[in-house]
Parts: structure tokens; sequence; C-alpha cells
């Protein structure tokens, strides 16, 4: 059932996007190889077909919804504000490095629960 916001949203055609990634990567290849005084452009050619390739990756199929479809708007802007914290303070890696690993090895084991493999 086709709902008004169904119909508002933008179609992606993931063969095209898939061209378009596999072609970039082909042209930045051959830029740095053939031409390594123009590291600017075989760069930027190989950096815009990976992340057409991400794009691609992530693009809905017949079968699967997009992989960003069950992500939170929550979700979206912690990312954004850990990574803004980490890129203007790359200390803070540590202790958040330590809690990681207390909240994921020690506690368990001190709760005597089992880890879900």
């Amino acid at each position: 059932m086709n709902t008004a916001s169904d119909q508002n949203r933008p179609q992606v055609n993931r063969l095209l996007v898939g061209i378009i990634a596999v072609f970039c990567l082909i042209a930045g290849a051959i830029i740095s190889l053939n031409y390594p005084e123009e590291s600017f452009w075989g760069g930027s050619f190989v950096r815009v077909g990976l992340l057409m390739a991400a794009f691609w990756y992530a693009a809905p199929t017949k079968g699967r919804a997009a992989a960003w479809a069950d992500v939170s708007p929550w979700t979206i802007v912690g990312v954004a504000a850990l990574l803004l914290l980490i890129v203007r303070r790359p200390r803070i890696l540590i202790p958040f490095g330590v809690a990681l690993f207390v909240l994921s090895f020690i506690v368990p084991k001190l709760l005597g629960t089992p880890r879900k493999r």
C-alpha cells in the first residue's frame, strides 16, 4: 500500500549508483597510474568512487530495506556529537576506551551474565 509519504520519497537507482562508483574508481586508478602529477584528480575520483560504493551497498533492494531504515534520529545526533568531540579533543578516547572495556568485559563477569555469541 503506497502512502503519501512513500510517493514523496525519491527512488534510488541502485544500478546507476554502482556504475558511477565503478567509473570513478577506474578513472581514479587510470589517472593516478598514468599521470602521477595529477594526484589531486586521481585521489578525488577514488574518494568519490569509494563513497558511491558505500551508498550502493547501503541502498535498498527488492529483498531488504535500506541500511538506514531503522536508525533513530537520536542515534545519528549522538554519533555526530561523539565524532565532533573526538575530532576536537582526541584525548577523550582514552576514558571512552576504558569505559567501553569495563562495560563490555568486566561488568558481565562481575554480574555473572553469560555473553551472547
